[in-house]
C-alpha cells in the first residue's frame, strides 16, 4: 500500500507560491526540476497521475515525510493544485536559503520575516492567508501518495 505524505508545513506553500513567481519550475511532461532561490541546487519531482502519486527529493519530502516546496510548486503549475496566482507577486525574489540560514532553520522566524516584507508591500494578510488555507485544505484533498523509488536530496 501506497505511504501517504503528511500535511505539508504553510511556509512550505509560501515557498512553492515563491518558486512559480520566480519561474524557477521547469516542466517535462509528469517531471519537473525546480531550482533553489539560491540557484544552488536543482530538485526532481516526479509525478503519477494515474497513481495519484509524486516525489520529489528536496529535504523535507525526503526526510521529514511532507511533500516540499519543489513538488507543491509542480502541482501549481501544472494545475493540479488550484492557487490564487495574486498570492505569488509579493513572494517573488525571497531569498529562502539566506533566510533559513540567518534564523538558523527556525521556520517561524522565517515566516515572520516575509510575514513583515509582504506587509511593507501592500500585501493584504487576511486574503493571503486566506489564499494558504485553501491551498492547504486543496493539497490534503489531493490525497497524494509518496511515488517510489525516492531520489536522495542534492548535496
Amino acid at each position: 500500500m501506497a505511504t501517504a505524505w503528511k500535511p505539508s508545513p504553510v511556509i512550505k506553500i509560501y515557498e512553492a507560491l515563491g518558486a512559480v513567481a520566480d519561474g524557477r519550475v521547469e516542466i517535462d511532461g509528469d517531471t519537473a526540476r525546480v531550482t533553489s532561490s539560491d540557484k544552488a541546487k536543482t530538485y526532481d519531482v516526479r509525478h503519477d497521475p494515474a497513481a495519484g502519486s509524486i516525489t520529489a527529493n528536496d529535504n523535507g519530502s525526503y526526510w521529514q515525510g511532507y511533500l516540499g516546496y519543489p513538488g507543491i510548486a509542480y502541482l501549481m503549475e501544472r494545475g493540479v493544485l488550484a492557487y490564487d496566482d495574486g498570492l505569488t507577486a509579493g513572494l517573488a525574489g525571497v531569498p529562502w536559503k539566506e533566510l533559513a540560514t540567518r534564523y538558523r532553520n527556525d521556520w517561524a522566524k522565517v515566516e515572520k520575516h516575509v510575514r513583515e516584507d509582504l506587509s511593507e508591500k501592500g500585501v493584504d494578510l487576511d486574503r493571503f492567508d486566506a489564499g494558504l488555507a485553501e491551498i492547504s485544505s486543496r493539497l490534503e484533498e489531493l490525497a497524494l501518495t509518496k511515488l517510489s523509488p525516492r531520489l536522495r536530496p542534492p548535496k
